[in-house]
This record gives C-alpha cells, structure tokens and sequence, in this order.
C-alpha cells in the first residue's frame, strides 16, 4: 500500500488528490489497528467466506475480560500457571530451532506462541497470580525444564528432527489443553484454553506440511492417536468472521478468522448435511473421552474412536461419559473413513445424547459469526 500511494504522490500534486489519499490511507490503518488489538480481543475475520471447515464455537466477539472472574479452584490455578509455561516451552524451544536451522515456520509460530502467553498472562494477572514465567530457556516447572532439554538436543539433529519436535510440542499442547479444559467450569478459563487449543491443530499442521515438503516424510504421530491426528490434520478452515475456530471437514461458512489477533471461540458454521448412507448402531466401552471424541473397545474387541463434534456444544449438553461405561453409538462412517456420531446411550442411565439430527446435521452448527479472528 505505502508503495502504491508513493506513486500517487509522485505522479498527483493535485492537494485535494492528496488529502483524499491521505485520509483513505489513514481510515484502512485505524480499521487494521481495531482489529489487531490482542488484549481487547476485538479482531474480525474477513468476509462472509465459503470454505471447508465447520468453524463451530459461540465467537461473540466478547473480550475475555468481559467475562465474569470466577473464584479459582486449585486445578485451575495450577492449570493457568501450567499452561503459561507449557506455552513458553513452545515458544523457546521454536526460537532455538529457527536459530539452529532457519526455517522461518519456527520463527512464526514462535510468534504466535508468545501471543498464547499474554493471553494466559492477561489470565494470571486477573487473579492475582505471580507469573512463573523465567528467562528463555529457563523453566519453574522440573518437568519442563527437563523437555526442554530433552527437545532442543533433539531438534538439533536435524531439520527433520526438528519438525517432528514441533508437531510433537502440539501434541502435547493438544492433550493438555483438553484435560484442563475438563477440569474448569470458568468461562474466560474455557475461552482461552479453547483458543490455545484451535491455535495448536493450525501449528501441527504446519510442522506436518513443512516435514513433508522439506524431506518427503510424512508426519506420524507421537501422542495423539491416530483417529484423533487423522481428525486434525484432515480438517480444513474457511473465511468467516469467526473468533480463530479450528474445522472439521465438510463444506461450510466460518472456520478461521483471517485477520486480528483475536482470542476465543470460533463462530457460525452453516454446515450442511453429512450423508449418512449405511448409518449403523455399535456398541462397546469408554477407553478415553477427549471432548471432541472418544475411543471405544466394541463388544467384539475391536478398537473405534468416535467423533463427537463441537466440545463446547458437548459440554453444554452434559456429555461426559467414564471410562469403563458401556455406551451404544448409532452413527455413520463419513468421507474421510471416521465414524461420527448422530446419538450416544448411556448404558448405566438409558440416558440418550444426540449430536445430529437423522438427516446428519450437526446441532451445534449455527450461522456466521462474528468474533475475534485469530490467525494462530
């Protein structure tokens, strides 16, 4: 843009011309500023965008500080001081692989990593907690320091090596993010560790993307299993006005926030309906429960991870099944070869949990939101 309003200027001495351009240049950079703000969290998505993706999520375009503060539990403490570090770990351990190999992936997803730790900061300083954050490459956390170690010895090896750090880092994140998310019923809590967590599926599949095309090599995950990895890596993200939300495949409105370093939950999905040919009824027992999933052992031994959808939407239906519960799944195998769910029954209760409709329609897909569009 400076470029181009240069060549006006060279070329137009006219002062109203100039004035014009001036103003126009002036209007474009406070709407950038407006929807950059990571504090505020006031960033919009571009556009009305038709892309792959479900974008699922509330995206209210709501400041975390917006929402009530909440008395902490001592598991939510420990999470946010936890995930303050777990977030520097990411951001040092990239800041010394783009320094060892110079691949600039590391050098902008460390970026992003270090938005992840204002946002728990902002968090930290809400309630009044000391920030256990020390200098790079230094960590409060035993455990951390050691990975940390551990990570960048890897990392040095190679740049193969180092990619495969980084999908592992997200990972990690992955998992962690969805067991705190289990462990709080604080609403702020819930809408950033939900935005860390959209943050992290883009991240390993980047380092994912980058793997390939660097060495060939096809990324296998390391802790995630492979359903849930599949699930990820598969999932596509459109252009909406969205709050940074993380798809699902199949063909809707929403999904990733182009713009704005919005924090929170994506918006507005307009997904349509899935085709539920050849639907069928299993029954088997909860080994794991995700939120956004859960594997389970059929009757016949055979190992199936369910897809569940939105965990927020999950959530708010009281979804929450224990591992060893007997559960039936009536559902259908989609594009991708995953099995998602249209209803699940409790066993113990009879009590039954439906996540779409008969004609394959998720419930929890809603419009196109507005929210705080997050490029993570």
């Amino acid at each position: 843009m400076l470029k181009s309003l240069k060549t006006i200027l060279a070329g137009i001495l006219a002062a109203t011309l100039l004035v014009a351009i001036v103003a126009s240049a002036y209007s474009a950079f406070a709407a950038k500023s407006t929807s950059t703000d990571l504090t505020t969290q006031n960033g919009q998505g571009n556009g009305q965008g038709n892309g792959t993706g479900t974008g699922t999520g509330t995206g209210t375009g709501t400041s975390v500080l917006d929402i009530p503060a909440s008395d902490l539990s001592a598991e939510e403490t420990a999470a946010l001081l936890f995930m303050r570090e777990e977030e520097k770990l990411a951001r040092d351990v990239y800041n010394f692989l783009y320094t060892t190999w110079g691949q600039p992936t590391f050098q902008n997803i460390a970026a992003s990593e270090q938005a992840h730790m204002d946002e728990i900061k902002v968090l930290l300083d809400r309630y009044g907690l000391a920030d256990p954050a020390l200098d790079a490459g230094q960590f409060t956390d035993a455990n951390l320091q050691a990975l940390y170690t551990q990570l960048t010895t890897q990392g040095a090896l190679s740049l193969g090596d180092a990619l495969k750090v980084g999908a592992a880092i997200e990972e990690i994140d992955i998992l962690d993010l969805q067991t705190r998310l289990t462990q709080t019923d604080n609403a702020d809590l819930q809408q950033v560790f939900t935005n860390l967590m959209n943050g992290s599926y883009n991240h390993l599949k980047s380092f994912a993307s980058v793997l390939l095309t660097q060495t060939g090599e096809t990324y296998q995950p390391q802790y995630l299993t492979a359903e849930q990895y599949q699930s990820i890596i598969t999932s596509t993200t459109g252009n909406g006005n969205s709050s940074g939300g993380q798809g699902n495949g199949g063909q809707g409105n929403g999904g990733q926030g182009n713009g704005g370093q919005g924090q929170g939950q994506s918006a507005g999905a307009g997904i349509p309906q899935a085709s539920i040919t050849g639907a069928t009824t299993v029954h088997g027992t909860v080994v794991s429960y995700d939120l956004t999933g859960m594997s389970i052992t059929l009757d016949d031994g055979t190992a199936l991870y369910v897809q569940l959808g939105n965990s927020r939407y999950n959530q708010s239906i009281g979804f929450a099944p224990q591992i060893g519960e007997g559960v039936t799944v009536y559902g259908f195998t989609g594009d991708q070869g995953l099995f998602s769910t249209i209803t699940v029954t409790l066993d113990g209760t009879g009590q039954v949990y439906t996540f779409r409709t008969e004609t394959g329609q998720p419930l929890w897909a809603g419009g196109n939101g507005k929210g705080n569009g997050g490029n993570h």
